[in-house]
């Protein structure tokens, strides 16, 4: 569902949906595996940061199939038009893109390829584990988003995994967050510390912007979310990657 990635076809009933969200953040994983194959190569054939840049946001494109990238820009049209609840909502639906979509994710990618750049002049292979874990960190709160948010009226996808998931998958996915998170700090120090608040930070403000804006998640807003706080995840790690390390 979350990746590109293709698995055997399951029959969607509520017994399958109900853990479904609980196994989101392994695509996290996957693309960290992804961004390591990418730099290895890239080591081994001595290319440049740029070349490495654009293969390592393509590497994420690719493994996610781009479902994320195209929640935020159908949330960044919705959002951006500053127009009623009611309309916002008949944007999201909307299958064309228009130009808040076109700029917002150029400026996204644009942000993600610097930080790509940066780390890779400055930082050893090993900090993609840190850039893995932001990864999972995301998907374990986009995740909690879809299970503990109010559903907003004209999602169906949110509502399908939301309603059918089981009490307990919002607890795993805290224990992931959890166990991720203690990981990261228990390795990078600081450096993880302040991470893992920027993704909180941005957790709490497109949580408060969804029930405002859109009267709760959708799956566009969750595809938002993730873009987000991944892109501040690596610019963050990109700018203090030298100083808190």
């Amino acid at each position: 569902m979350y990746s590109a990635i293709p698995v055997k076809c399951l029959n969607w009933t509520e017994k399958n949906l109900r853990n479904a969200m609980v196994f989101f953040p392994l695509v996290g994983l996957l693309c960290g595996v992804g961004l390591w194959l990418v730099w290895l190569v890239c080591g081994l054939l001595h290319v440049s940061s740029v070349l490495f840049g654009v293969l390592a946001v393509a590497s994420g494109v690719l493994i996610t199939g781009g479902i994320h990238l195209d929640g935020f820009c159908d949330t960044a049209d919705a959002l951006y038009s500053r127009r009623p609840q009611e309309e916002k909502l008949r944007i999201l639906k909307d299958p064309n893109c228009g130009p808040f979509a076109v700029f917002s994710v150029i400026l996204v990618l644009l942000v993600s390829f610097g930080s790509y750049v940066q780390l890779y002049q400055t930082q050893g292979r090993n900090v993609v584990w840190l850039l893995a874990g932001g990864f999972l960190l995301t998907r374990c709160l986009s995740g909690i988003a879809v299970t503990t948010l109010p559903v907003a009226p004209t999602s169906s996808l949110v509502k399908t995994f939301g309603e059918n998931a089981g009490k307990y998958v919002r607890v795993l996915l805290l224990i992931e967050y959890g166990i991720t998170g203690l990981l990261l700090v228990w390795f990078w120090g600081w450096l993880a510390v302040v991470l893992v608040w920027l993704g909180l930070f941005v957790f709490w403000g497109c949580s408060h912007m969804a029930k405002k804006q859109f009267g709760g998640i959708t799956g566009d807003l969750a595809g938002f979310f993730l873009v987000l706080s991944e892109t501040v995840y690596l610019l963050g790690a990109a700018l203090l990657g030298g100083v808190l390390a």
